[in-house]
């Protein structure tokens, strides 16, 4: 059988489980596959920005796969208007055993992440955490702000207003960074910040959680469903609202910390572990393989 990821990329793997007499899983994955527009600028992403040809490639794909997944609730609906039929819902996961809490570490970071490009820093709204962090410095000139990503074409642009707001010496490009590296900056992470202006999931909120470090989000996309009443919400679009909010979270005492980082782990442990991803796709597999007469292991 045949397993691909992001609708508008699994055609061809779609097209050979056809001619082969193979069934085929497509993941829905990402905003291709989404009809969206940013909420500031009201232009039009995803899906409805996409080239013919792909928005094409998408909607075959999706009508035509055996099986198509989304990997949030949020993505339902306009999952299944392109696919025409019934979607099945396999949340993303977080391996929970390596993004572990550790309170031995100190604290010393207000993080976030995203590729430094055009397109990836206005959907997550890079600019306005940098504006955002440059108020709170005012009355917290000790914290540090962490960027991680990719140094892209936004990257010179962002250096350039970070000088230009003179808080060069409090601001930290990582640029690309092993996947193995993003748990060491978050167990050192006072907070993790992620004001998209859409999630289909959610990632690296996830992996914030699971290691206990409070999580500064939007209400946007799937990110309301994946961090429930357990983080601190912002407007995105409002520099004033996300600086505040960091100055909450900032300000949380270490009960209330400790409360709520035991309160986050379980709620990843509890949904969004490894382990149920991995049950859930079985599931919908070895019903697959067994109609074909194939082995399973």
């Amino acid at each position: 059988m045949y397993f691909s990821w992001w609708a508008s990329g699994s055609v061809l793997p779609m097209f050979v489980a056809k001619i082969t007499g193979k069934p085929n899983v497509v993941v829905a994955g990402g905003n291709e596959a989404m009809f969206y527009k940013d909420s500031a600028s009201g232009l039009p992403l995803g899906y409805l920005s996409m080239p013919l040809y792909k928005r094409v490639a998408t909607r075959m794909t999706l009508r035509l796969s055996t099986v198509v997944t989304a990997v949030s609730k949020f993505m339902l609906d306009d999952v299944a208007l392109l696919a025409g039929r019934p979607v099945l819902v396999v949340p993303n996961s977080v391996d929970t055993d390596r993004f572990l809490p550790d309170e031995q570490e100190s604290k010393r970071y207000v993080t976030t992440c995203f590729r430094l490009d055009e397109g990836p820093t206005t959907l997550k709204r890079g600019e306005n955490f940098l504006r955002a962090a440059a108020k709170v410095l005012d009355q917290h000139p000790h914290e540090v702000f962490v960027v991680i990503g990719f140094k892209g074409d936004a990257f010179l642009r962002l250096v350039a207003l970070v000088e230009e707001m003179e808080i060069s010496d409090s601001v930290i490009f990582t640029g690309a960074i092993h996947n193995n590296e993003v748990r060491d900056w978050l167990v050192r992470s006072k907070c993790y910040v992620q004001i998209s202006d859409t999630e289909t999931f959610g990632v690296a909120v996830a992996e914030a959680m699971s290691t206990g470090t409070p999580v500064v989000v939007s209400r946007r996309g799937a990110l309301p469903e994946l961090v429930g009443d357990l983080g601190t919400y912002v407007d995105h679009n409002s520099v004033a609202s996300i600086a505040a909010g960091l100055v909450q979270v900032l300000g949380m005492s270490l009960e209330h910390r400790m409360q709520l980082s035991d309160k986050m782990r379980s709620s990843i442990l509890t949904r969004y572990r490894f382990e149920l991803r991995r049950d859930a796709i079985s599931a919908i597999i070895r019903p697959l393989v067994d109609n074909q007469g194939g082995t399973r292991s």
